[in-house]
């Protein structure tokens, strides 16, 4: 069964508009702590704080290069994702 926004809107008598926004800024929440598990399940796999210090740790051939190096080029993508999600969470506050 499809809720709509106007009736959940006049259900819990919240304007619609502030009713969208928190849900966007819910998701967006959401969306943000999940980044950063992943960040942290990588910190955790090669026992480093940041990003730099994967990439110092397989240029030293301190650990294999594979899979590190997927795993280095993950850890950017979320860090961009995370930014993107910390940017629209600003504009939403």
């Amino acid at each position: 069964m499809a809720i709509s926004i106007e009736k959940i809107s006049k259900e819990l008598e919240i304007p619609e508009d502030q009713l969208i926004k928190y849900g966007l800024k819910a998701f967006l929440e959401k969306e943000l702590i999940l980044t950063k598990e992943d960040i942290s399940i990588l910190q955790e796999r090669y026992r480093v704080k940041e990003i730099k210090e994967l990439e110092e740790k397989i240029k030293k051939k301190e650990i294999p290069s594979h899979p590190a190096w997927e795993d280095l080029i993950q850890w950017e993508n979320i860090l961009k994702q995370k930014n993107k999600l910390d940017s629209l969470l600003g504009t939403l506050v």
